[in-house]
């Protein structure tokens, strides 16, 4: 079973790239195919795949290498070995020290590092994330790379060749305005509109059986959703999915006592945060903590880290 990270315009700014991940080298297979072991493995939120460099790699100094939009980095996450077992995290090197460096631009052919900070890692196997100095990204247009190098490892048991199961760059965010497309069969007196309308004394009320909604931000690359319930005596939310492009999800568990608006991180795709989704954002409520079985939602607040234009 495969272990997931749970926790056509008319106008389009070319400042993100969608290729991926790009690393200087990584372990051919034969077996499982002859990129299992890419650097895409590592930005595809499972903790069962991995980058992992060959066997006679000096494994200091091996990187790989993200393009990202014009933002603002201010975290680096990382699963710092190998995730699909415990003896293969401690048989393989992990990560001690990175370094990350922000090469601008993506119109640039000179590729100038424009700012650049070191972090130490823990030898935990769990995704840490890491505070760094606000490192600013792309220019007045472009957006640019952001790479990420090894610098140290922790030695493995068995094998001589590091992995890294995920990295996830961490832009900053900013308000951004949703618009909802779909939801579950609202209450004709609590229409889903009411989430958006910017007043807080309205709100969307469904049956909970079954509940969701669809939103998005035009143009804006969406990294949470912060959701207010609606008034006393409705269901509350326990548990929720967040779900992109209909595969990458994640599902968040809400405390009984957790109090103010419930905040939902967006899936990342391309190994940084904020998604900007043409088929648009689903939220499914699974479970609730019983009222008179509707759900209720006042504001529905996105959060995103760029803007890609329309």
């Amino acid at each position: 079973m495969k272990k997931s990270l749970i926790m056509g315009a008319v106008f389009l700014l070319p400042s993100i790239a969608l290729a991926g991940a790009t690393v200087s080298t990584f372990k051919k297979e034969s077996r499982k195919g002859a990129n299992f072991y890419a650097g895409n493995a590592a930005i595809d939120s499972k903790l069962d795949t991995a980058w992992v460099v060959p066997g006679e790699s000096p494994n200091r100094g091996e990187w790989i290498m993200l393009d990202v939009p014009k933002g603002t980095i201010d975290k680096i996450g990382i699963y710092p070995g190998l995730g699909d077992s415990a003896e293969a995290f401690s048989d393989h090197p992990r990560v001690k020290k990175m370094k990350v460096e922000v090469i601008c631009c993506q119109d640039d052919d000179f590729a100038n590092v424009q700012g650049a900070a070191h972090f130490d890692i823990q030898d935990k196997a769990e995704m840490q994330t890491i505070d760094i100095d606000d490192l600013a990204v792309g220019n007045d247009l472009f957006g640019g790379r952001v790479r990420i190098s090894v610098v140290d490892i922790y030695e493995g048991v068995d094998f001589p060749n590091v992995g890294i199961a995920e990295i996830l760059v961490h832009m900053k965010e900013f308000d951004s305005a949703a618009q909802v497309s779909e939801s579950s069969t609202e209450n004709p007196d609590h229409v889903n509109m009411d989430m958006v309308d910017g007043n807080a004394k309205t709100f969307f009320a469904t049956a909970s059986a079954g509940a969701y909604f669809v939103f998005n931000s035009d143009g804006y690359g969406v990294s949470s959703v912060a959701l207010t319930p609606g008034p006393k005596g409705y269901d509350t939310i326990k548990k929720a999915k967040v779900t992109v492009d209909g595969n990458r999800e994640l599902i968040v568990d809400v405390a009984a006592d957790h109090k103010g608006p419930i905040v939902l991180p967006v899936p990342a795709v391309y190994g940084y945060t904020g998604t900007n989704s043409f088929d648009g954002i689903k939220v499914e409520i699974l479970e609730v903590y019983p009222g008179n079985g509707e759900i209720a939602i006042s504001e529905l607040q996105a959060k995103a880290t760029y803007y890609e234009g329309l």
